[in-house]
């Protein structure tokens, strides 16, 4: 067991107050750098108070670490007569699929549909998982009877990837020019599963300020992000588009998006940026993980290309949008923010080539 997840473990057994900012990037790095035996011991503390929200963030780090041993250890401590127990959190389903533990695949079938958001997003997150051919048609049917509804369970359509081919992706975008924007997540993402041919999608989706993908309290700027790293979409290639669209040339200012579309899309990409920056890890397990530098990402966005003009995507924020836009202020947030993970970055540079 690694020191930090000691030192979690005793925080959480002490009377001091848990606070579950803090707590949560212990559990980031634990599961990063912890193993089997962390899982178990983060395990035995969330069990010990199931029903604690505070506790319910240790199942990140357990189900990442964890192997079928400690999987059948949940399923004796979380489940009655074939059901979570009351007060277990749903996230425990989406942990078991995560550590490919099968037996309730049954259970998280019944669960998508559930008028609960939390229990069929995670039964939904864990089926993603899980091999579903026995239930292929039971799935496609729940699918069918929200299809094109601007309400449904939000992950329920991320579950298009494990019952039909990229076939379905022109339906999937159809239906989100009519969602409703507080459930839009498990769109996005389903497309995304489908991979690198849905680049262009991903990114369509992202830039469309119909889709609302910034952050507005609906989580759709989340889900945005883990689907551009489903879909291997790159930052760069963000920043690129976005700058190509931002002409420094009046003469080429009738053929740009309209003020309101920068805008939208300017949010957009700050928003994912703090994303990255915050290293939210992604729900699921065989998706690929955004990689780019941070370092290669400021110069992208901040970097002039000459001496003698600011080119740089600030700079065309200036010259579109006005030098006192409020996304002059965001950016420049951004920027000290970054500048703060290129340091971190550096020094995990250092720490990783001297091997300690």
């Amino acid at each position: 067991m690694i020191p930090l997840t000691e030192k979690l473990v005793q925080w959480y057994q002490s009377d001091l107050k848990i606070d579950v900012s803090i707590a949560s990037v212990y559990c980031r790095i634990i599961a990063q750098y912890g193993g089997p035996e962390d899982a178990a011991a983060l395990f035995r503390l969330f069990a010990g108070k199931p029903s604690d929200f505070a506790r319910e963030m240790l199942l990140d780090p357990v189900m990442r670490l964890g192997d079928l041993a400690l999987a059948e250890e949940i399923d004796r401590l979380c489940f009655e007569q074939g059901r979570l127990k009351e007060d277990v959190p749903s996230a425990v389903l989406h942990a078991l699929g995560f550590m490919g533990y099968e037996k309730y695949i049954d259970y998280m079938v019944e669960c998508v549909s559930a008028n609960d958001w939390y229990l069929s997003k995670d039964a939904c997150l864990g089926l993603l998982h899980l091999p579903c051919e026995k239930h292929r048609e039971r799935l496609k049917s729940e699918l069918e009877k929200i299809y094109g509804q601007p309400l449904f369970p939000e992950l329920l359509p991320a579950l298009s990837f494990k019952v039909a081919g990229e076939e379905i992706v022109p339906r999937l975008l159809a239906w989100g020019e009519r969602a409703s924007t507080d459930c839009n997540g498990g769109l996005v993402l389903g497309i995304s599963l489908f991979g690198r041919t849905q680049r262009e999608h991903v990114q369509s989706i992202l830039m469309d300020p119909s889709w609302e993908m910034f952050s507005i309290g609906t989580g759709s700027h989340w889900w945005g992000y883990m689907a551009m790293q489903s879909a291997e979409l790159t930052f760069r290639e963000l920043i690129s588009k976005l700058k190509a669209q931002m002409s420094l040339a009046r003469n080429e200012a009738d053929s740009a998006p309209d003020k309101r579309t920068i805008e939208d899309r300017l949010k957009v990409l700050h928003d994912l940026l703090e994303l990255k920056l915050a290293d939210e890890p992604h729900p699921v397990r065989f998706s690929a993980i955004n990689q780019e530098s941070l370092i290669e990402l400021y110069q992208a966005l901040f970097q002039w290309s000459g001496e003698h003009e600011d080119d740089s995507l600030t700079g065309r924020i200036g010259a579109c949008l006005g030098h006192d836009h409020p996304l002059i202020d965001k950016y420049a947030q951004l920027r000290s923010a970054m500048e703060l993970g290129i340091k971190r970055e550096l020094e995990w540079q250092i720490w990783s080539n001297s091997g300690k």
